[in-house]
């Protein structure tokens, strides 16, 4: 029988042909798998990196995570700096020099860019709100937060329920001095009368002399009772800072340059700024981030610049004294919108101020003059024991927001000038609220705008006192961006099967990131 030779090696020939390219397209396809992982690796390797290197300033001194994306040039965002320091990354973690062979799994980085990015400043300042309520999340309970809440509403709602307690006082006093003038006016009048008319009506004028002669009577008697009005405007004038620290208090003198600060100026903006305005809560969050990270008068914590910085967030003066002054001017308008709310529910204190309006102005005999010396006196007790409050508060004592009839401390209100000296205060609260406590109230009660451009006009102003950071802007600094990648790689195994001297197609991978300060998890 004749052998048939070679029929076997061409058939086992085709079969492993075969076999091979399946198994070298199977061996690809992993290998596209494991690159594509890979990608999302190194992607993940070169965003966190990027976003690892904060301002550390911000972070010491404030606890505020931003990427200075100038890299201290001071000449605005500079993504092209951004994008080749994540390509030092993905060249190293994507081709593997130091990877002795071949590395199967290499990627070729072909694109690396931001495409989108929030800045610190973005929405006047949101981004930083955010960050900064989102620190103190885990730090304050739930039911302290909503009891927060609920006091500023109730402090925003009585803060237009009545008028101001210095006007009040001016309409009592102006009241009074005008009747005076016009009484005064009356007798020149019958003085006149008198002179010049005939007899028929002598006995007229008799009257009218002895009404003169008994209104003038009335009216030096009425002049005879020191009138509390009078002593709490001269008061009033002596400026507020001298009426609620002693002369021994050292007064911070710092000032600080708004002419070019984040709240003046034209700010630089990023294009996915997106979040959503503060609620109540994210406020008295807020508020409490100001406490532990801002220094006032009652703390100072050593940063540079101005030494009351929650009070400049408040009030945006140039120097901590202006600062000052304006915030106890505040507290002031605050304690006396609670004390007057305390006064008119207590009707022994409102009988007492009308008896003293009647001794002082019912010579008048016209309600509508007394019932304005009556709120003119009321007005007066209620800013004197808003200013013992303030004195007390600035000391470190506590005020109850609403004060009950044990707690009040000026209980005579003939007697309202003996409290005048600067070393008297307020009854002490158990449960009343400090310096810091009020602080924490009318800061939840600003505006979201001034909170933010402020907040930021200190830092910034902080940061540039240091030579390493002397050009660096609240608006390059960066809370949150997007990344596009793209990798290519040619295939290790399909390709020897390449039917033509041409390069085989290669693989292009992408991969997208966003990475933010604001997340939850991070």
């Amino acid at each position: 029988m004749r052998k048939k030779k070679g029929s076997i090696t061409v058939f086992l020939a085709l079969s492993l042909s075969s076999v091979m390219l399946i198994t070298f397209l199977l061996l690809d396809l992993a290998r596209l798998k494991g690159q594509r992982q890979k990608a999302e690796v190194i992607s993940d390797i070169a965003a966190q990196s990027v976003f690892a290197d904060y301002n550390r300033y911000l972070w010491d001194n404030y606890r505020i995570l931003a990427i200075d994306a100038s890299y201290g040039s001071g000449i605005g965002a500079d993504f092209a700096v951004m994008e080749s320091r994540m390509q030092e990354y993905l060249v190293k973690n994507g081709r593997s020099p130091d990877t002795y062979g071949t590395d199967l799994y290499q990627l070729i980085t072909e694109k690396c860019e931001v495409s989108e990015y929030g800045l610190l400043t973005d929405q006047n300042g949101r981004a930083f709100l955010k960050q900064a309520a989102l620190q103190q999340k885990y730090e304050v309970p739930k039911q302290i937060v909503d009891a927060a809440v609920d006091r500023n509403e109730k402090v925003a709602d009585d803060s237009g329920k009545y008028e101001r307690v210095d006007d009040l006082l001016q309409a009592g006093n102006d009241a009074l001095k005008d009747t005076e003038e016009q009484k005064k006016a009356e007798k020149t009048t019958i003085s006149g009368s008198m002179e010049v008319r005939a007899t028929p009506l002598t006995a007229v004028v008799t009257d009218k002399k002895q009404q003169a002669v008994t209104d003038h009577k009335t009216s030096k008697k009425a002049e005879n009772i020191e009138n509390p009005m009078d002593e709490v405007t001269d008061w009033i004038n002596d400026g507020i800072l001298s009426q609620v620290l002693p002369k021994s208090a050292k007064i911070s003198s710092k000032k600080i340059d708004l002419s070019d600060g984040v709240s003046k100026r034209i700010l630089a903006q990023g294009n996915n700024g997106t979040a959503t305005p503060l609620n109540a809560a994210e406020k008295v969050l807020f508020a409490d981030y100001e406490k532990m990270y801002f220094s006032c008068y009652r703390n100072d914590l050593g940063h540079d610049g101005l030494k009351y910085e929650w009070e400049y967030v408040l009030c945006g003066k140039d120097s901590d004294k202006k600062n000052l002054t304006a915030t106890v001017t505040r507290l002031l308008g605050l304690r006396e919108t609670e004390n007057m709310a305390s006064l008119l529910a207590d009707r022994s204190k409102v009988a007492q101020a009308e008896t003293l309006a009647m001794s002082i102005a019912g010579w008048t005999a016209e309600p509508a003059i007394i019932e304005a010396v009556k709120w003119g006196l009321i007005a007066s007790w209620a800013y004197t024991e808003s200013v013992l409050d303030v004195r007390l508060l600035l000391s470190g004592g506590k005020v109850a927001l609403v004060k009950s009839a044990a707690e009040w401390t000026t209980t005579n209100l003939s007697e309202l000038s003996s409290f005048f000296d600067v070393n008297r205060k307020a009854r002490e609260c158990e449960n009343g609220i400090t310096y810091e406590g009020y602080m924490l109230t009318m800061s939840a009660i600003q505006s979201e705008k001034t909170l933010g451009l402020r907040s930021l006009d200190l830092m910034e102003n902080s940061l540039k006192l240091h030579e390493h950071y002397r050009n660096s802007k609240m608006d390059q600094m960066v809370v949150s961006a997007e990344f596009d990648f793209s990798y290519s790689s040619d295939p290790a195994f399909f390709s020897l099967f390449a039917l033509s001297s041409e390069n085989f197609p290669v693989t292009e991978i992408r991969s997208h990131r966003q990475m933010s300060y604001l997340d939850e998890a991070g």
